[in-house]
C-alpha cells in the first residue's frame, strides 16, 4: 500500500476515475438507456455527497485511506457511506486509521483473488456517538485466525470493538469510537 500519494498521483486516478464515470454516461447515452444514465448520475451524486461528509469528519489520514484504497490492485473492493449529521474525529484519527489499515491488510490475506470480495463501510457520526460498520462479501479463507485478529485489536485508546459475526463467505464487524461529549 502507497504510503503517501502525490499531488499529481491524486489527480491522476481522479481524473480516470471521472473519465470512466463519463465513458459510463455515454455509452448508455449511446445505447439509450436514459434511465440508466439517471442511475448512474444518482450513484455520482450520493458518492459524492459522502465522500463531502468523510472529508468533513476532520480525520484527514482515514478519509485518505477510505479515499485512496481502490486505485491500487487489491483482492478487495471497498465503499463506504457517511450517515449522521457528522461531527470532529480529528482527535481520533491516527488510531482509526491504524487500525483500518491493519484491519483490511488482514482482509487482504483472508480473501481469495479468484473471487469478487467487497467491503461496504457505513459511519454512523452523530454528535454524541460514532459507530462503524463493516459488511464484508467474499472469502475468509481462516475463519479462526481473522477472530483471533478481531479479539486481540478490540482494544484501543478509543476504539472498542462492539460485535462480529464471521462465515465462509460474509462477515460483519462494529466498532464503536468512545469520544468524551463535547459541551
Amino acid at each position: 500500500m502507497k504510503e503517501k500519494w502525490s499531488i499529481l498521483d491524486a489527480l491522476r486516478h481522479s481524473w480516470h476515475d471521472w473519465l470512466n464515470k463519463i465513458q459510463l454516461i455515454k455509452g448508455n447515452l449511446a445505447l439509450n438507456k436514459i434511465e440508466r444514465v439517471h442511475e448512474i448520475i444518482e450513484e455520482i451524486v450520493r458518492d459524492m455527497q459522502h465522500e463531502t461528509k468523510l472529508t468533513n469528519l476532520g480525520a484527514k489520514q482515514f478519509a485518505e485511506l477510505l479515499m485512496t484504497y481502490n486505485w491500487e490492485a487489491k483482492k478487495i473492493s471497498i465503499s463506504y457511506e457517511v450517515l449522521g449529521d457528522g461531527c470532529d474525529l480529528s482527535a481520533h484519527d491516527s488510531e482509526l486509521t491504524e487500525w483500518c489499515r491493519a484491519f483490511l491488510q488482514v482482509m487482504e490475506q483472508q480473501a481469495d483473488m479468484n473471487r469478487e470480495s467487497h467491503l461496504e463501510i457505513s459511519i454512523e457520526a452523530f454528535d454524541a456517538e460514532v459507530r462503524l460498520f463493516f459488511d464484508y462479501s467474499g472469502t475468509i479463507s481462516d475463519e479462526n485466525a481473522f477472530m483471533e485478529w478481531l479479539n486481540t485489536h478490540e482494544r484501543g485508546a478509543s476504539l472498542c470493538l462492539e460485535q462480529f459475526s464471521i462465515h465462509k463467505d460474509e462477515m460483519t464487524v462494529a466498532i464503536k469510537i468512545a469520544r468524551k461529549h463535547q459541551g
